[in-house]
C-alpha cells in the first residue's frame, strides 16, 4: 500500500520563509531609511577655514577640529587666512588636487570619515594674479590688494630695519615684481594686545622710499643739517674702523666718504615718512591698519601724535 504524502507543509514553509525574508528586507530598507547619514570629522592645520555645506543648505564654518552631527554633505570650501596657503587636503585619506591655494571649494563630496586640511605660512613671499582686485598676503601681518594687475608676478615682504617715530609693531620693506596699474591697498596687522591699552584707531599707517630712510641717520622723521652732520664726522672712514657705521654709508660700498655726505645733503628739506592711511578696523584681539600708495619700499605703523 502507497502512502501519499500531503504537499501542504511544503508549500507552507516555502510561504512562511519568503515571507519572513519579505519583512527582513523591509526592516534593512527602513533602519536605513531612519539612521542619520555618516558625517565627516574635520581636522584642521594652521591658520585657515573650512566650510560645510549640506545637501539640505544648511552651512558652518570650523575654524579648528570638530566632528559635525549632520550628515548629508554636499560642498567642502577651503579658505586658508591672511599669509597662509592650503598646503594639503585629504578626503577619507585621498589627497585632493589644489586648484587654487588661497582657496577653493570642492562640489559633490561624499566624504564619511576624515576632512584633513594643512595650512602653512607663506613665509614672505605670495604669488600676484593677473586681473582686478588681486589680493597676496605674504606674510600674517602684510597684505595687499592690486586695482589692477597687468602683468604677473610675486610679492616680497621682510621686516625692516628703518622705523618711523613712535613706531608700533614692525615695519616691513614691502616690493614686487608685477607691473600693476593704478594703486595698491597695503594692510598691515597688528596684535591689540601690543598696544598696552592705547586707542587703536590712533595708529597711523606710513610709508617711505628706501633712500630716504636711509639718509634720515638719526630717524627723527626728517632729513635737516644733523643728518648731514652726523655722516660728515664719519669721513672718512671704512669697514674696521672704529667711526665706520653701515647705517652712515648711504651707497652700502664698504667706505664712508664725500658720496655719501653729498647723497643726505641732496635730500635736506625732506620729510621721510607719508602718511597713506585710509583706515583702521579692529577685529577681536587684531588691529588691520589700511593705506593707499602707487608705489612700493618700506611701510610702518605709528601713533598719530
Amino acid at each position: 500500500m502507497k502512502v501519499m504524502l500531503s504537499k501542504k507543509p511544503a508549500v507552507a514553509t516555502a510561504l512562511l520563509m519568503m515571507l519572513s525574508l519579505y519583512i527582513l528586507l523591509n526592516m534593512i530598507v527602513f533602519v536605513n531609511a531612519t539612521k542619520p547619514p555618516e558625517s565627516p570629522t574635520v581636522y584642521i592645520d594652521g591658520s585657515g577655514s573650512v566650510e560645510l555645506i549640506w545637501k539640505s543648505g544648511k552651512s558652518q564654518i570650523y575654524y579648528s577640529n570638530a566632528s559635525p552631527k549632520l550628515g548629508g554633505l554636499d560642498t567642502i570650501a577651503i579658505a586658508p587666512n591672511h599669509g597662509w596657503h592650503i598646503y594639503v587636503v585629504l578626503i577619507d585619506g585621498v589627497p585632493q588636487d589644489i586648484l587654487d591655494e588661497d582657496g577653493f571649494s570642492l562640489i559633490i563630496v561624499c566624504a564619511k570619515d576624515t576632512i584633513s586640511v594643512a595650512f602653512l605660512e607663506n613665509g614672505g613671499v605670495d604669488d600676484v594674479d593677473l586681473g582686478f582686485n588681486t589680493e597676496a598676503y605674504p606674510d600674517p601681518h602684510v597684505g595687499l590688494i592690486f586695482d589692477n594687475v597687468l602683468a604677473d608676478g610675486f610679492v616680497y615682504a621682510c621686516t625692516a630695519e628703518f622705523q618711523p617715530p613712535n613706531a608700533e609693531g614692525d615695519s616691513w620693506d614691502v616690493m614686487t615684481d608685477a607691473i600693476f596699474d593704478q594703486s595698491v591697498m597695503i594692510i598691515l596687522v597688528l596684535n591689540l594686545a601690543d598696544l598696552d591699552g592705547s586707542d587703536p584707531t590712533a595708529l597711523r599707517l606710513l610709508r617711505t622710499e628706501n633712500d630716504l630712510a636711509r639718509a634720515d641717520v638719526n630717524s627723527d622723521g626728517y632729513i635737516d643739517g644733523t643728518d648731514v652732520s652726523i655722516v660728515a664726522n664719519a669721513n672718512p672712514s671704512e669697514i674696521g674702523d672704529p667711526n665706520y657705521d653701515p647705517r652712515l654709508d648711504q651707497n652700502s660700498d664698504g667706505v664712508i666718504h664725500d658720496d655719501d655726505v653729498n647723497i643726505v645733503n641732496d635730500f635736506v628739506g625732506e620729510s621721510v615718512w607719508e602718511d597713506i592711511t585710509l583706515q583702521v578696523i579692529v577685529d577681536n584681539d587684531l588691529v588691520y591698519v589700511y593705506g593707499l600708495t602707487d608705489r612700493f619700499s618700506i611701510f610702518g605703523v605709528t601713533r598719530r601724535e
